[in-house]
């Protein structure tokens, strides 16, 4: 878990070139080609990516460039398109085999090769996503991760989803997390190996799911967890106690249990 929980804190990195860069036409363009690439960064300034993505097309239709290449490139990694982005990228060293960038490049390609954007949403109003049980921030959450596995959470104060999220490279995902769900308790993770359900305090518990319990101290036992997992649930109407529990490998009869638990504040509040 301490790898994922340290990626998660960079979740908000941007690769290596931030910012729109532009390479200019040579004396290579013909006059159709310039055309094209004129209108084409005259789009890119104004805001319209797709209109400019098309023109630099049309532009390398004409006469393929690298400089074209490199923008398109630029568009595409600024759309959050990484594996169109890498494409365009290779093309342009393709083309500039003896490029002055093409260190940059290829740092910048190896870190686009590594990521995926990830785009978390649901449908109703003032929700936080989680991911591995860190609070990222308001919904919606655009996030840059590493190859592997984590878990996603979106809580709203009036709903709550989590699903299990598998993280390939060149790839754009959008999750729409959450369905109608109240309470002041929530329990996400990765239980393996722990009970569906189980009963406590009148409540029937299963993780991942979100319960309504007095404001206090409660100790749950899940079955066949190590230990109990105290939950400290707040007073405040717009609050919930959340609880991350991960199953850690087992060769007894329990299963012992990583928790890390938070107050989330909701709404008007703010996390």
């Amino acid at each position: 878990m301490s790898r994922v929980l340290a990626c998660a804190v960079v979740l908000a990195s941007v690769p290596v070139l931030a910012g729109p860069t532009r390479k200019p036409a040579t004396d290579k363009y013909p006059a159709e080609a310039i055309t094209a690439f004129v209108e084409a960064v005259i789009a890119d300034k104004s805001g319209d990516l797709d209109v400019a993505t098309r023109r630099y097309t049309d532009a390398n239709r004409v006469s393929p460039q690298p400089n074209t290449y490199w923008n398109v490139a630029e568009l595409y990694r600024r759309m959050e398109k990484p594996d169109r982005a890498v494409e365009a990228y290779q093309k342009y060293l393709e083309l500039a085999p003896d490029a002055k960038d093409r260190k940059d490049v290829e740092k910048l390609i190896a870190q686009l090769s590594r990521e995926t954007i990830v785009v978390l949403d649901g449908d109703d109003l003032d929700g936080v996503i989680l991911v591995d049980g860190k609070l990222i921030g308001p919904s919606p959450a655009v996030l840059k991760l590493p190859k592997g596995s984590y878990v996603a959470e979106r809580i709203s104060p009036l709903s709550f989803g989590s699903q299990n999220l598998t993280v390939r490279p060149l790839a754009t995902q959008h999750l729409r997390l959450g369905r109608e769900q109240k309470g002041n308790v929530v329990l996400a993770g990765n239980p393996r190996g722990l009970a569906g359900s189980w009963e406590e305090h009148g409540v029937t518990f299963q993780i991942p799911g979100r319960f309504t319990l007095p404001p206090g101290k409660h100790t749950l036992s899940p079955k066949p967890a190590c230990s109990s997992i105290v939950v400290d649930v707040p007073r405040e109407a717009n609050a919930v106690a959340h609880v991350f529990i991960e199953a850690q490998p087992s060769v007894t009869g329990c299963i012992p249990i990583a928790v890390k638990a938070q107050t989330l504040r909701l709404g008007a509040g703010k996390p």
